[in-house]
C-alpha cells in the first residue's frame, strides 16, 4: 500500500510540473491581470465602395499606431513600441494579423490606449503621410483611409477599427451621344485638368496640408469608352476643367467644367456622360462614399 501511494503522488507531481501552459490559453483576460494580451484587430469600412474593389482584398496592408490613452500621436506617446507596425488581411476578410516580419502588437500590463491607423501601409516621417495621386493606374495604392480607437484595453482585446475615405473619388459613366457610336469611344482618354498632385497627411489629427505640383491627372479606365475613375485630393477650388478626348485624329477634345468643391470621403459619380458630335451632356450624383445623392445636368462645350 506504501508503494502504490508513493507512486501516485510521484505521477500527480510529473504531470503537473510538465504542463504546457501554452495549451490552456486564458479566454477571459480580465482572469489573468498581470498577463499579456495580444490585440485583436477587426476592421469596417465606412462605406460599401472603394475605388478599386467593394471590400478589402486578400493581402491589404494597413499601419497601426498605439499611444497611451489621451496622449497625443508623437514620439513621447507611443506605447509598447508600437509605431506604424505592418498588420494585413491574408484572406480580404478585414481581421487583421501581423504582416510577415512585424511583431505582435499587446495591450500594456495595465492602463487603457488609444489606436490609430491607416492604409495603405508605408514608411512615414513625423507621423506624415507623403500622398501623390499623379499615377492613377493602382488606386488601391492610393486610396488612402483612416481609423482610430481610443481608450482600449486587455480586458477587451478585440478591437475594430472603422476605416472612412480620406481623398475625393470621381467616377464617370460614358456612352455615345448623337454622331458617335462605342466604337468611336474605344480609344476615350479624359483628363481632369490642373490638379494638386501632392500633399501630406497628418495622422495625429487626419488633416491635409501642404496641396502642390499642379498637373494634369489622367483618369483611369476603368473599362475603356465606358467607365472612367479618379481619386483625387480634395480642394476648396469651385470649379475644375475635364478633356474627353477620342484620339481619332480629327476630333477636338470635348470640354466640361466640373462645379463645386472636392470634398474628403466624397464621391462625385457621373452617371450619364453623353458625348455628341458638337456636346456633352453630364448628369450625375454627389455621392459621399456612405451615398447622399445631387442629380445636376450639364453641358459641355
Amino acid at each position: 500500500m506504501m508503494l502504490a501511494l508513493l507512486s501516485g503522488m510521484l505521477f500527480s507531481c510529473s504531470s503537473s510540473s510538465n504542463e504546457d501552459p501554452t495549451e490552456n490559453p486564458i479566454e477571459n483576460p480580465g482572469n489573468n491581470p498581470g498577463g499579456r494580451v495580444a490585440v485583436q484587430f477587426s476592421s469596417s469600412i465606412s462605406v460599401d465602395t472603394r475605388a478599386a474593389g467593394t471590400t478589402w482584398t486578400a493581402g491589404d496592408c494597413i499601419g497601426i499606431f498605439m499611444t497611451r490613452a489621451g496622449a497625443a500621436l508623437a514620439d513621447d506617446g507611443i506605447s509598447e513600441g508600437v509605431n506604424n507596425i505592418a498588420y494585413t488581411t491574408t484572406a480580404g476578410d478585414g481581421k487583421f494579423a501581423p504582416a510577415q516580419g512585424a511583431g505582435t502588437i499587446y495591450f500594456p500590463i495595465n492602463g487603457a490606449v488609444d489606436f490609430y491607423a491607416y492604409y495603405p501601409q508605408q514608411a512615414v516621417a513625423g507621423y506624415q503621410l507623403s500622398l501623390n495621386v499623379a499615377d492613377q493606374t493602382d488606386q488601391e495604392a492610393i486610396d488612402l483611409m483612416y481609423a482610430t480607437a481610443p481608450n482600449k484595453d486587455k480586458t477587451q482585446p478585440s478591437v475594430t477599427l472603422g476605416f472612412a475615405h480620406q481623398l475625393s473619388n470621381l467616377v464617370l459613366d460614358v456612352q455615345p451621344g448623337d454622331g458617335l457610336t462605342a466604337a468611336d469611344l474605344a480609344a476615350l482618354t479624359v483628363t481632369v485638368k490642373g490638379q494638386h498632385t501632392t500633399a501630406t497627411y497628418n495622422l495625429a489629427d487626419g488633416t491635409l496640408a501642404d496641396a502642390a505640383s499642379p498637373a494634369d491627372v489622367a483618369m483611369k479606365a476603368v473599362t475603356a469608352g465606358s467607365r472612367y475613375e479618379a481619386i483625387l485630393l480634395p480642394t476648396t477650388s469651385e470649379n475644375r476643367e475635364l478633356e474627353f478626348n477620342l484620339n481619332n485624329g480629327h476630333d477636338a477634345p470635348f470640354r466640361w467644367t466640373m462645379q463645386g468643391t472636392l470634398d474628403g470621403g466624397m464621391k462625385y459619380h457621373y452617371t450619364k456622360v453623353k458625348l455628341s458630335r458638337t456636346t456633352a451632356e453630364v448628369e450625375g450624383t454627389i455621392l459621399p462614399w456612405n451615398e447622399t445623392t445631387d442629380s445636376n445636368e450639364n453641358e459641355a462645350k
